[in-house]
């Protein structure tokens, strides 16, 4: 008889805990949309978008998002957006409850992937570097060209640059999350909309 009321006092006590842990997303509504604003701009985030949050307090330094900076640091991870709770000034996602103070930025996830970002910026410089380059070079030198001719060098020299250039960005985006901006929250920054 004893184990029978230990085992439901066990039980009982069980689900006290989660209940009190997990209270909040009871014991109120959760607000299905954030809103940031910055001046005259402002961006809605709905429920079930994917974002990054990047957080901090006070004993670590900002998470970062993957592949921006070599070395060791936690990496944000995405997750889906569950909602808002202004009462207790909570950000709930998927995997976790950040609190809004220690929100750094929020980023929503983009369908654009940065390895093409980054590849086809490397290969716009890489062209006008590679370009400019040749052209110096020919212009430079004691032999009589036609214009039509220096475009034509201008476009092999850009051509021979970009392409290597491209590829280096493919491989290097590939390794950054498919995020459009990243809204950094604080003074003279983006804000949450508190409604």
């Amino acid at each position: 008889m004893k184990s029978r009321s230990y085992l439901i006092g066990w039980f009982i006590f069980t689900i006290s805990i989660f209940i009190l842990n997990n209270s909040f997303l009871y014991s109120q509504e959760l607000q299905s949309t954030l809103i940031l604003k910055k001046g005259n701009n402002w961006i809605e985030i709905k429920q079930g978008d994917e974002i990054y949050v990047r957080s901090y307090n006070a004993n670590i330094t900002s998470n970062k998002f993957p592949g921006s900076t070599i070395g060791s640091f936690t990496a944000t991870k995405p997750s889906k957006f569950v909602g808002l709770d202004l009462q207790q000034r909570i950000l709930v996602t998927e995997f976790d409850y950040i609190l809004l103070s220690d929100i750094h930025s929020i980023s929503i996830t983009s369908s654009k992937t940065m390895a093409f970002r980054f590849a086809g910026n490397n290969f716009a410089h890489g062209f006008i570097a590679g370009g400019l380059f040749g052209s110096i070079l020919i212009i430079s030198s004691d032999y009589d060209m036609s214009p039509q001719l220096i475009i034509i060098f201008f476009g092999l020299f850009g051509s021979f640059v970009a392409i290597p250039s491209a590829v280096l960005g493919l491989i290097h985006g590939s390794f950054f999350p498919n995020i459009e901006n990243e809204f950094i929250l604080g003074q003279k920054e983006w804000i949450i909309v508190e409604e």
